[in-house]
């Protein structure tokens, strides 16, 4: 029995040891940078197409020091014709260089426009690279990701309860527009750093060909994690199994299923169940990461007078990416991070269903940007991507389980139209939500899983409010306003709609102003009119922001006075004395949560249409208790 309890305790020892083991440096396999001279001749390895790994000649031009701090670079002629036809691809980061039969390094960089049979390249050395590894290999488990989206002012907003911005209304007209999605998103991954070197080998993305608006939408995403975009191949290849070896492709598939974005490059050395690979960083430096890992197959090289690319797919898992550093990535064979899955059903427009499923990677920030994108292209692979359409979504964003969380669904029902692409209404319908409840400062939040329904119609069905007409210029408090909208559809003759709202009884006398909008200037103006009413001091008043979505369909009917109010804690007073304002101001103001607004919201109402409404329309009158 005592030998079974030691044998027992020997092996669980060795686990517990390989677990944490670390790949060390090893005098009989690597050489040091200080053995390195120009003029050695060595030989690299890659594949070139398949999962075969080929040699070619290379050698050692000059060693440069401190090419980025602490980041030596080994430069290397490469001297075999299967090189000198591809130059250094992209994706070849990361492919093993040895000299005398030890491994010196990573081919890492190329230079962009080199001319013909000059094939320069740089090497990371090893060592750098093994100190990597050494950085600890065992799963970052708290990893979120890269906060790659700042939205700016909302944020800022937030932390310093400021002013969220100018009121809309000036006299009854309108003094700022509200900034369209796509133009906050693109300001938003402008304030972020970018990565990208210029000799720095760039990672290939390859996924299925998007239509133009989606690549104008992720090109400076791309841009900013140094990935380059390959529309040719992003199915999968005739191999699902690859060798998890030196030379052999690895990389992260950023969505995959029926949908597949798979970022690659080389690995570089395998020891046991750890690996180094690349010899630069895989997008943004992240350092202490959790990631999967998947092997690869390459379908050809495509050549390039600026820098040539391999065309890879993914094959299977193999494990998970733990350091992502500026020398190398590492990373563990084995089992792999979980993915957000997503079940999109569709309905076209000839009446079938389509049921398809994809996963995207655990990365806040971008997750969300995976998942619009997904859905999106599968409307253009069922349907078109410009044309005349309105794609009628249900969306669910269920979260895992969390004591702090009260609610645990996000649901989302609206309607979008036009005859471009829908991505910006998907992308904004789900983007937005997971982006900040990624990067929210309270809780860490996990999705759990997305379900969309999506039904496509091919006619644009939208329509413009052209104006508002009102019965009368004198209402008494309780009266009901019959306000007539007039509405230009899409290439049909006006229509004239009558909606009703209801003047609250305890409304003062005095100006009464009625907006008549769609949904995305009713957000924007209430934004506007009380921004301390979308503030949130905790996870859960954060989730009932994001429920709020008005319908696109809806026209909103808003009745304010331009009498200042007060919020405290997400609570709104109006018709209160400025002496009683200032006194409760003064007493709730803790870090921005109060604060007074620029208009009195009276009641807002709806009106269900057919169509996808634009625009606005603003009327005045007075409220006055003794009007016939």
């Amino acid at each position: 029995m005592k030998k079974i309890w030691i044998c027992a305790l020997i092996v669980f020892c060795l686990a517990a040891y390989h677990s944490h083991a670390q790949i060390k440096w090893d005098a009989e396999k690597f050489m040091p940078l200080s053995e390195v001279k120009p003029g050695m001749k060595g030989k690299g390895y890659t594949v070139f197409s398949g999962i075969t790994v080929d040699a070619f000649e290379c050698e050692v031009l000059s060693i440069e020091y401190n090419y980025y701090p602490g980041w030596h670079v080994i430069w290397f002629e490469g001297l075999s014709d299967n090189f000198k036809r591809s130059g250094p691809a992209g994706g070849m980061s990361g492919s093993p260089v040895y000299i005398n039969g030890q491994l010196v390094g990573a081919l890492a960089l190329g230079f962009i426009n080199q001319r013909e049979h000059s094939n320069l390249f740089g090497v990371t050395p090893i060592e750098l690279m093994v100190k990597v590894a050494q950085r600890g290999m065992e799963p970052n488990l708290s990893y979120q990701g890269t906060q790659l989206f700042d939205f700016g002012a909302a944020a800022a907003a937030q932390e310093s309860g400021l002013d969220m911005g100018m009121s809309l209304l000036r006299d009854g007209k309108v003094g700022q527009m509200p900034r369209s999605f796509d133009e906050i998103w693109f300001d938003s991954i402008a304030n972020t750093p970018s990565r990208t070197r210029a000799a720095q080998l760039s990672i290939p993305m390859a996924h299925p060909p998007l239509n133009p608006e989606l690549m104008r939408f992720v090109k400076p995403i791309f841009d900013k994690y140094n990935y380059t975009p390959v529309q040719t191949a992003g199915g999968g290849g005739p191999i699902k199994k690859s060798p998890v070896e030196e030379g052999q492709i690895v990389g992260t598939e950023a969505i995959r299923g029926d949908i597949s974005f798979f970022g690659y490059g080389t690995i570089t050395y395998v020891d046991g169940n750890e690996l180094v690979a690349y010899g630069h960083p895989a997008g943004a430096a992240e350092g202490h990461v959790n990631l999967p890992l998947s092997g690869g197959y390459v379908h050809f090289i495509y050549p390039s007078r600026s820098r040539s690319s391999k065309i890879a797919a993914p094959t299977q898992p193999i494990g998970t990416l733990v350091q992502n550093r500026e020398p190398a990535i590492a990373g563990i064979i084995g089992k792999h991070p979980s993915y957000i899955p997503v079940n999109v059903n569709v309905q076209t427009t000839d009446g079938k269903r389509h049921q398809k499923f994809y996963e995207v990677i655990r990365d806040r920030g971008i997750s969300g940007v995976y998942v619009g994108i997904g859905a999106s292209y599968l409307l253009d692979a069922l349907e078109f991507y410009f044309h005349d359409h309105t794609v009628n979504m249900n969306a669910t964003i269920t979260l895992k389980a969390h004591p702090d969380l009260k609610t645990r669904e996000l649901a989302y029902k609206n309607v979008f139209s036009s005859s471009g692409s829908p991505a910006f209404g998907i992308m904004q319908t789900i983007s937005f939500p997971m982006s900040l409840l990624d990067s929210n400062p309270y809780t860490r939040v996990q999705v759990e899983g997305i379900d969309l329904d999506l039904k496509v119609e091919d006619k644009r069905r939208t329509a413009r409010i052209q104006s508002l007409r009102v019965d009368k210029l004198r209402y008494r408090p309780g009266d009901t306003v019959a306000v007539e909208v007039t509405m230009q559809p899409y290439l049909e003759a006006p229509i004239v709609q009558t909606a009703t709202i209801t003047i609250p009884n305890d409304a003062p006398d005095g100006l009464v102003i009625l907006i008549a909008s769609n949904a995305g200037f009713h957000e924007s103006w209430q934004r506007s009119r009380a921004p301390f009413n979308f503030r949130y001091a905790d996870i859960n008043q954060l989730v009932e922001l994001l429920k709020r979505e008005e319908n696109n369909s809806d026209i909103i009917l808003a009745l304010s006075v331009p009498q200042p109010g007060l919020t405290v804690q997400g609570q709104e007073f109006s018709n209160l004395p400025p002496s009683v304002m200032s006194v409760m101001n003064t007493a709730k103001q803790v870090v921005g949560n109060s604060g007074y607004t620029s208009g009195t919201a009276l009641h807002v109402d709806k009106m269900s249409t057919d169509y996808v409404v634009f625009g606005s329309g603003i009327i005045r009158f007075v409220v006055d208790r003794n009007a016939e």
